[in-house]
């Protein structure tokens, strides 16, 4: 069965792939920028151990350092990236432990909010995790398959039509969205995919048990990849992640 490439060594990424400004936005550029930055690392398109440079990003942005600085910090105090200079930060690498920790509650609030999805799942709603999950199939490089994996999992999660539950599973992913480059390294295409459509199918039948379920062994089986690929820290009791 065809698996993801293994590439080893840190990787550095100064220019992050970001979406676009709303200049007709009544949102406020700085907002805007810290919104863009925090997508990219719940996309996974962030790598941890990652320099972020402020003056690539306002380059890349075509705005002045200032909003951005502002952003950074922001997701600095966060605990979302750390700075080590005056002029870069890094995104924070999670040890084992922690991963853990943010695993085992993003599993009770992911699925609380499946369960949801599943009972008001339109056949539109479906077919468009559907076409997510196909393109998943072809995509052509790690990046890619990150971005799609977050899109469909959120895809998800905005069925439950809860802004309030999205925000906190988005403040969950924006710590561990970067981990996802340990699993999508070297993990068979065909489990993920097919993980995703025990989910679709359960989402079909509009039964929450089983949306769960489904939910729980996508989640687990990544776990079971990257927490052995995290540092350890000496003193903790974080619990293993439920089968």
């Amino acid at each position: 069965m065809k698996k993801r490439k293994e590439t080893r060594g840190r990787k550095q990424s100064e220019s992050p792939q970001l979406g676009s400004l709303d200049s007709d936005s009544e949102e406020s550029v700085e907002r805007q920028v810290y919104r863009l930055i925090k997508e990219a690392l719940m996309a996974g398109l962030l790598a941890p151990g990652s320099a972020i440079t402020g003056r690539s990003i306002a380059n890349g942005l075509g705005i002045s350092p200032t909003p951005v600085r502002d952003a950074l910090k922001r997701l600095e105090a966060d605990g979302v990236i750390e700075g080590r200079n005056k002029s870069a930060y890094f995104v924070k690498e999670l040890s084992r432990e922690q991963y853990i920790d943010i695993l085992n509650v993003r599993t009770e609030i992911e699925c609380y909010a499946v369960g949801l999805a599943a009972k008001v799942a339109t056949p539109a709603d479906v077919n468009d995790l559907e076409v997510v999950n196909a393109k998943y199939v072809v995509a052509k490089n790690m990046t890619e398959s990150i971005r799609l994996n977050y899109l469909f999992h959120f895809g998800i999660y905005k069925l439950a039509r809860s802004d309030v539950l999205l925000d906190v599973i988005s403040n969950l992913w924006v710590r561990i969205g970067p981990c996802m480059h340990l699993y999508l390294q070297s993990c068979r295409v065909s489990d993920v995919v097919n993980n995703h459509a025990r989910i679709v199918a359960a989402l079909k039948r509009h039964d929450p048990e089983a949306a769960c379920t489904a939910l729980r062994k996508d989640l687990n089986e990544a776990t079971k990849v990257i927490a052995p690929r995290l540092p350890t820290t000496a003193a903790s009791s974080a619990p293993v992640a439920a089968s």
